[in-house]
């Protein structure tokens, strides 16, 4: 019977952690056509690209162009485009302020996203309370808002 019970406890946790990875990796050809032709239309020398799903109606292309790590969000209503910024070029201003009011958190990723013609820089960050968040700064470096992730 306990064998029974860890095999199955086993079970459960295994399949918590996979299904908790974020967003699912997919095939291009389960990406809807009119998206990866838009790719292939405004960046026709990408030949390596990755496709995630967000969710049912979100896309991610991943990818890199001219030496700059890309990512490219497709939803129904907008195109959201982020250079992922190594972390030796973040602005020192966004970086002080994470250190100043999350101490302790590290950063997972900055990028810069043009979004509807608006440019901001969002950085990723874990706190110490292992929650994710999304903190967005304006073009300057100056602190515009925050969300929770999963």
């Amino acid at each position: 019977m306990k064998k029974i019970f860890l095999l199955v406890l086993c079970s459960v946790v295994v399949f918590s952690c996979a299904t908790m990875k974020g967003n699912k990796m997919v095939n291009e050809r389960d990406v809807p056509e009119r998206y990866v032709n838009d790719l292939k239309k405004q960046r026709p020398n990408i030949e390596k690209r990755t496709w995630e799903m967000v969710d049912s109606n979100s896309y991610n292309a991943n990818f890199v162009d001219n030496g700059n790590q890309m990512r490219i969000k497709y939803t129904k209503a907008s195109t959201e485009t982020c250079w992922i910024i190594p972390f030796e070029y973040v602005p020192s201003q966004i970086t002080e302020y994470i250190n100043s009011t999350y101490p302790k958190s590290k950063i997972s990723e900055v990028s810069i996203v043009d979004s509807r013609n608006v440019k901001t820089y969002n950085a990723s960050i874990v706190t110490k309370k292992k929650e994710r968040k999304v903190l967005e700064f304006d073009i300057n470096g100056n602190f515009k808002s925050e969300r929770i992730t999963k």
